[in-house]
């Protein structure tokens, strides 16, 4: 299981942005987040083009199979959603992590439960303005 943002353990930073511009704010080699919503395509697309690691927030089935088609490296999702969409992940092998999102350690017991492939907490996303 995968844990981002867990105070014991070093991990790697999320950077949230909500355009373009906003990677430029970010440090090298960074993992950057958005929502998956169609007006974030021509960001996904610029991602992908550049080679630059992203999740997406996804709240639906579909938009996972859809974000792991696109090249997502991680699907974030809030636990009430998890199962369902990682039990798609693992039947289409999906490439991209299913993480599930937490503000705080009470929540972690429910996304093991859940058999996600990780977790998370809210403190491993910087939110990025331009």
């Amino acid at each position: 299981m995968l844990l981002f943002g867990h105070p014991y353990i070093p991990s790697e930073q999320f950077y949230h942005i909500e355009t373009i511009e906003s990677i430029r704010h970010t440090p090298a080699n960074s993992i950057v987040t958005l929502f998956f919503i169609p007006e974030n395509l021509d960001i996904i697309s610029h991602l992908r083009q550049h080679s630059v690691r992203f999740g997406l927030h996804v709240d639906k089935v579909t938009d996972a199979v859809v974000g792991e088609n696109l090249g997502a490296s991680y699907l974030i999702v809030l636990p009430k959603h998890g199962e369902a969409i990682q039990k798609v992940a693992e039947h289409y092998l999906f490439d991209a992590k299913v993480l599930g999102y937490i503000e705080d350690m009470d929540h972690l017991d429910n996304i093991i439960n859940m058999r996600l492939d990780g977790a998370i907490f809210a403190d491993a996303i910087i939110k990025i303005t331009s």
